[in-house]
Parts: structure tokens; sequence; C-alpha cells
């Protein structure tokens, strides 16, 4: 055995188990990798189905459950404005003194009682007229109705205001005074159109009522009537103005009353609508049948006082013509987006030279705007006209086919011959 072997035998198998060469592995054929999936796209998929359908149950809600929602809202502020209106009107109610309200209603009539006068009229009667005067004073106690009324004192030099039928015809007025004083009176001037009519007495110490504006006279406030039914002077009633620009069968276009619930009978024509200031805003001149039924009529202070003031300066009314036959404009025709303001439409003209003939309006034409005032109706053209003093160039709109034209005219003077 050669030592030299054996030496290096030994060594080589005493080398670290790691030094030996390794044997390397044959390489195994590489595995087939599946296609890899998009691990987030089945939750979000899943989760935007969710959210459409939220949003469409949302929807549904917000479609059958918001207008419910919308209208028991809307229910609950208005009883809860109702509430608050009924409770503060029980607290309001409470502190009202029924006192201080009669006080009210007594200084009210204190204050128009001296300005209201009573109105005895003599008429030459024929003799069958005369005995129907008698049998009624013996069957009743009272006066004929026509043969007596009411008015009022404007003015501390002696005019009185009062309706013209309630003096028409008379031969002999007297003025019956709050202080018991009876004396006579002379008619100043009369307008048929407006009844309306003006007396002057000579008496001193006249307390005259204060007018009032009767524009500004709202529906719904409390108002006075002061005068003489059936002969009872100075008889005080209590009502609310309950319209505004009515028109009766008896009246005419330039009359525009105000309606109210204040009780007026046969004598109180003539007698003041008082306002809660104590203020003239109407003279009382019509009801609804022969008694009272819950609807009277008055003349707007307004217009009894343009009347008054022609009269007392020049004695009667200087009223203006247009000269045209008006009719209410149908709703097919109605210009505008205001129902109440329908203007006039023009039927016709006068025979021969006429202001509206002169001024190139022609028949079928709609007359909306006058002074630049818009015409409600018929009736408030004709008190617009006739409210112009004749001689006036006024400036009227109109509408003809489909487009509307501005043109000036001049008001004539209405003539006498005319029928109401």
């Amino acid at each position: 055995m050669n030592h030299l072997d054996f030496d290096v035998e030994p060594a080589e198998y005493s080398r670290p188990a790691d030094a030996w060469p390794q044997s390397t592995p044959s390489p195994k054929p590489p595995k087939e990798i599946p296609p890899l999936r998009n691990q987030s796209s089945s939750p979000g998929a899943a989760q935007a189905l969710v959210s459409l359908v939220m949003l469409g149950v949302l929807l549904l809600a917000t479609r059958f459950l918001v207008p419910t929602l919308v209208e028991e809202i809307r229910y609950a502020w208005h009883r809860g404005e109702l509430r608050a209106e009924y409770e503060s009107s029980g607290e309001g109610l409470r502190n009202v003194s029924m006192n201080s309200l009669a006080q009210a209603y007594q200084m009210v009539t204190q204050r128009v009682g001296p300005s209201v006068v009573h109105i005895d009229v003599e008429r030459d009667l024929t003799e069958q007229e005369r005995e129907l005067a008698v049998a009624i004073r013996r069957g009743s106690g009272m006066e004929l109705p026509g043969d007596q009324g009411s008015g009022v004192i404007v003015d501390d030099q002696g005019f009185v205001l009062t309706n013209y039928h309630v003096i028409e015809g008379g031969s002999d007025i007297h003025v019956g005074l709050s202080d018991g004083r009876r004396v006579s009176a002379e008619v100043v001037g009369m307008d048929a159109l407006t009844d309306i009519a003006i007396l002057k007495i000579e008496a001193n110490g006249l307390l005259p009522v204060r007018w009032g504006d009767s524009d500004k006279s709202e529906v719904g406030t409390p108002v006075w009537a002061v005068g003489s039914p059936f002969g009872l002077d100075r008889t005080v009633t209590f009502g609310i103005l309950s319209g505004k620009h009515r028109a009766t069968k008896a009246g005419t276009r330039y009359q525009d009353f105000m309606q109210s619930d204040v009780a007026v009978n046969p004598g109180n024509s003539g007698g003041p609508l008082i306002n809660s200031a104590g203020e003239l805003i109407g003279i009382n001149t019509a009801i609804v049948g022969e008694t009272y039924r819950g609807v009277s009529f008055s003349i707007p202070s307004n217009v009894a006082k343009q009347v008054y003031e022609r009269l007392r300066s020049s004695g009667y009314v200087n009223r203006g013509w247009l000269g045209v036959a008006l009719d209410e404009v149908p709703e097919s025709r109605r210009h505008g987006d205001d129902p109440l303001i329908r203007g006039a439409l023009v039927r016709g003209l006068a025979n021969g030279s006429s202001p509206a003939r002169n001024a190139g309006i022609l028949p079928d034409d709609i007359i909306i705007a006058f002074n630049s005032q818009p015409v409600r109706d018929m009736g408030a053209l004709m008190r617009m006209v006739g409210d112009t003093t004749g001689g006036s160039t006024v400036s009227m709109e109109i509408y003809r086919g489909d487009s509307t034209r501005l043109l000036d005219v001049e008001i004539g003077m209405r003539p006498d011959d005319l029928k109401r």
C-alpha cells in the first residue's frame, strides 16, 4: 500500500460535506400558469349593482314619499299659522275692553252727528197723490218716503250735500239741524247722472263733516250710516264695507257705487257713510228692494266731492263727451294678462262730427287706456270721460287688429239731450 496514497485518501474523505461536488438536477418542465383573473372586478360589479338598486329605491321613495312629505310640511305650517292666529286672537280678545269699543263707536257718532241734517220736501201734488199721502200718514203715522231724506253739512258756510232724488220736484225744502233749528234751503245745483244735489242754508255755528278718501277705503273695514229712516232723526247703524265698483239697475254708469251691509231704509238717502276716523266716505243712496235686505249702496266720496265742487262753482256739471257707442269687451277679444282690465269696445260713432271720429277712432276698436290710466270696463271709461272737462285734450290707447295705437283726443262737452 502506497503511503502517499493513504495520506491523500484520508484528506479526501475528511473534506466537508458541502465541499463535495453537487450533482445538478435535471430541470423540470415549467408548469403552465393559468391566466390571472382580476380579483377586484367581481366585488366592484356587485357594489355598482347594489348602488344602482339603492338609487332606484331612493328615486321611487322620492317619487312617492316626497310629495306627501311636502304636503304634510305645508299643512303643518298652515296649522301652525292658524294656531298662532287662534292663540293671538284669544289673547287679544281677553285684552279688549267692550267699554272701550263702545266708546269708540260713540265717538264716531258724536263726531258726525252735528253734521247730519234731516230734509223735508214739499211737492206740488195732484189730488190723487195728496189723498194717497194722507192715507199713508193715517195708516202708519209716518211721512211718505219721497217727502223726506237726509243730508250732510260739508262746509261751515251752509252747503249741504244730499241726493238728487231726495229733492227732485220739490217746491219747498226745509232742513232740520242737530241742535233743533229748522231753516229753509235753496237748491244750488243738481246732477241727475250721479244723483247728487247741493243745498244752501243760512245758519251760523255749523259743524261740517270732514271729507275722507273713498279710494283708500278697504273692503271689510267698519262703516256707519247716519240719517233719518222713516223720519227718525239721526239714526245710526253699523256694518262693514262689502264691495266697491258696483252698478245697479236703477243707477247710471257715472255712479260707481260702494256696497255695504249697513242698515239703510227710505229716509236714509242723502245721509253720510262714515269710516272709523269719522270721515265722509260715501253718500247713502240706494238699497235692493223696498226695504233693507242687507245690501246698501253709496256714492263714493271722491265722486261726490268732484260733483259738489263743480255744482258749487257753476251750478252744473261740465261733463266730457267722446261721441261713441260702447259695449263690454267679450272674453274672446280681451287684451292683456289682467282679467280685471278689459277695456271698452267701440260699437259705433256718433253721427256727424265727434271727438272720437275727429281723432281717428273706428268701430270695433278697443280702448284700453285713458290718459295713461287702464280702462277697467265700459263704465269706467264713461266715468273717465265724464270727469274730464270739455275742451281738454287727452291721450287714448286703443287696440286695433293685433297692434296698439296712441291717439290724442280733444274731449267735447256732453250734449244735454243725451240719455243717461
